[in-house]
């Protein structure tokens, strides 16, 4: 099934076609992580760290993490695979900087007497990771329909 949807893929999207099957790398995937960073020396500030990595990093860039704010206030509350790791955290960067969040590298700080806890900051995202999910299907989809209606005609 998995050859079958490669060489439609290929014929698709115009690719070369390959004489053996690409093997699956799962360690290759990206996914998209946040982190809450409970800050013991003031409880009402509401902190957030943002990553993105390969599926082999997650552990190193979580181990630096806990180490950095220690072990204890760390936890994390959001991890999904992404297509551009990079490109999701900018689009979730822009967004909280919009609403003029405090931003440092990868480390978002909602303004004091802000509504957002970690329950509202993980639905917000997990939109932003549906909606981007959403368009990259309907991408496929279109250049399926695409390619059903002028490459598929009987004679």
């Amino acid at each position: 099934m998995e050859d079958k949807l490669e060489k439609y893929w290929r014929r698709m999207f115009y690719l070369r076609p390959k004489l053996e099957p690409t093997p699956l790398d799962s360690l290759g995937f990206e996914y998209f992580g946040v982190l809450r960073i409970k800050d013991t020396s003031n409880p009402q500030r509401n902190l957030w760290f943002i990553y993105s990595c390969p599926q082999f990093k997650i552990a190193e860039t979580m181990e630096k993490e806990r180490r950095k704010y220690g072990k204890k206030n760390v936890i994390e509350i959001f991890r999904k695979p992404v297509y551009s790791g990079p490109g999701f955290r900018a689009i979730v960067r822009d967004y909280f900087s919009s609403l003029k969040w405090f931003i440092r590298g990868n480390v978002l700080e909602a303004p004091p007497k802000s509504y957002f806890n970690d329950e509202k900051f993980v639905k917000t995202v997990n939109s932003f990771h549906e909606k981007e999910t959403r368009r990259i299907y309907d991408y496929i989809m279109i250049q399926h329909d695409w390619y059903r209606r002028y490459n598929d005609q009987k004679p």
